[in-house]
């Protein structure tokens, strides 16, 4: 797995994500590392812009693309 996305601290990507996504726990967010993060910040500015082939959000490929789980 590439760590080498990693772009910030965390509490500095928490808050660029809070600022992208008001709704969003800071409590959850913390709990993620900042390699994550700067993945989830990187989808949400991708999802802001015009979906077209110029422009597309890609999966990098160490998660599927379908996650299910079972409520405990």
């Amino acid at each position: 797995m590439n760590r080498a996305f990693n772009s910030g601290s965390v509490d500095s990507l928490v808050e660029s994500i809070v600022a992208f996504n008001p709704s969003a726990d800071r409590d959850w967010l913390v709990s993620f590392d900042a390699y994550d993060l700067a993945r989830y910040l990187q989808h949400l500015e991708c999802a802001l812009e015009p979906r077209e082939s110029a422009s597309p959000w890609e999966r990098i490929g160490d998660t599927p693309a379908i996650v299910s789980r079972t409520a405990a």
